[in-house]
């Protein structure tokens, strides 16, 4: 008899995984068994229903607020994101896919992609500060890395869970790089582009740039792995104060960085920044109310705010908030200050690199969302008026401009006859039109 083969992606393999899930919820015995299933997803199965019976979830109180921000920043994962942004995040989420870092628990301390893959992601439960362990949300590639110890990947109906059906992943664990014990995980989720051949590889070179990056900061017996979220991690020198950056565009996680040490910012704080750094020469406790409020009885709230906010900068070196009026001193760069620069001198690649989306797209504050209409519109324009057929269509991806029939009209104009994207063009505009094809 010659041994199973397995395509998971394969339709075929999909069904009898369908059929298996049916035996489960049925307390039956697979039929087939280990013919059926691949061997590491149908033991993680027979875990995942010992600790989940009826395929009852056991999700826990997820983290969130200041308990996220303290698991973040306990965990050796915070000293080293410019690199997993540079190596992991930044490619699998200009390819469309989620890119998730968990710790050794299995609990998700950041989750990044664009937005609309994050909504969808939020319905299943997959968000920072989710525990998707398997004792709590059954197989997954994050778990089953986890559990077995070595790179994994888990296709559609191989998910313990239903839910995580219409869902592609893979995961590997990252290693303390002295001890050897398991510091977390690295995932890339999505559709089916999340099992391709490029992925696993692509995971395991930026664990093993991870570990050989935190041995360089590590003191041989000095620091251990983080297993709780209770204090900061020991390990880093301090950077020198330099210029800090704020990365406010087309990030659902803003962030401000300084040097090799980068900082997430919740949506307040990077709202408070952002205003302050778009008005140099200070601001009233008052404006800051009405632009970040609507109103200028929110003034007290705004006092508040801003002692929570000098309390997190006291960690950035050399930059802080002076009072009466309110504004920001130390040196701070901006991709948004860069593209209006950009826009303000008609480069239009320029503007393209360093707007690269809605500004701090999960706020409400007015005054961000004007910010964001009027620089968004400006790009628009630009683009519209100076801009070449491939950078109308690198523009024409995004988010903002799904809907843009003027823009992929003018894409139709400029490109050439032979240009690969016209038909892409072709089909949304029909399909923005209501004409079938």
């Amino acid at each position: 008899m010659t041994a199973t083969r397995w395509s998971p992606t394969d339709s075929a393999y999909q069904a009898r995984l369908l059929r298996a899930h049916e035996d489960l919820r049925a307390n039956t015995e697979l039929r087939g068994g280990r013919e059926l299933v691949r061997p590491p997803v149908l033991a993680s199965w027979r875990r995942s229903l010992a600790a989940l019976p009826a395929g009852a979830l056991r999700t826990g109180e997820a983290l969130d607020g200041e308990g996220l921000a303290a698991a973040r920043q306990a965990h050796l994962f915070s000293a080293v994101l410019p690199l997993l942004r540079s190596r992991l995040i930044d490619p699998a989420v200009e390819a469309g896919l989620m890119v998730a870092l968990g710790d050794a628990t299995g609990r998700l301390l950041w989750v990044e992609g664009r937005p609309p893959l994050l909504s969808r992601a939020d319905d299943m439960g997959f968000a920072p500060g989710a525990d998707w362990s398997e004792s709590a949300m059954g197989t997954s590639a994050p778990a089953l890395a986890l559990t077995t110890a070595s790179s994994m990947q888990v296709v559609g109906a191989e998910h313990f869970h239903e839910a995580v059906h219409p869902w592609s992943c893979s995961a590997v664990p990252v290693l303390h790089p002295h001890t050897r014990e398991t510091l977390g995980v690295l995932d890339v989720t999505g559709s089916t582009e999340a099992v391709s051949p490029l992925v696993l590889p692509l995971l395991e070179a930026t664990a093993r740039a991870v570990q050989e990056e935190l041995r360089s900061r590590l003191p041989v017996g000095a620091a251990e792995p983080a297993r709780t979220h209770t204090s900061r991690p020991r390990i880093l020198p301090r950077s020198p104060a330099g210029p800090a950056e704020l990365l406010l565009t087309g990030r659902r996680a803003p962030l401000l960085r300084q040097g090799c040490r980068s900082l997430e910012l919740s949506g307040r704080h990077a709202e408070l920044l952002t205003l302050l750094h778009l008005r140099p020469g200070g601001i009233s406790g008052a404006e800051l109310a009405e632009q970040l409020h609507g109103s200028i009885a929110a003034e007290g709230t705004v006092r508040a705010e801003m002692v929570r906010l000098r309390t997190m900068l006291s960690a950035v070196p050399g930059l802080e908030i002076a009072s009466r009026p309110y504004r920001l001193l130390g040196p701070v760069d901006s991709d948004l200050q860069r593209a209006r620069a950009a826009l303000e001198r008609g480069d239009v690649e320029a503007a393209l690199e360093h707007w690269s989306g809605d500004l701090l797209p999960a706020s409400e504050a007015p005054a961000i969302r004007r910010w964001d209409r009027q620089l968004g519109d400006h790009l628009r324009e630009l683009l519209l008026e100076v801009g070449t057929a491939a950078q109308l269509w690198r523009f024409a991806q995004r988010p903002e401009a799904e809907a843009d029939l003027e823009l992929l009209l003018a894409i139709l104009e400029l490109a050439p006859a032979n240009a690969p994207e016209r038909s892409a063009v072709v089909a949304r505009a029909r399909a923005l039109r209501g004409e079938s094809g």
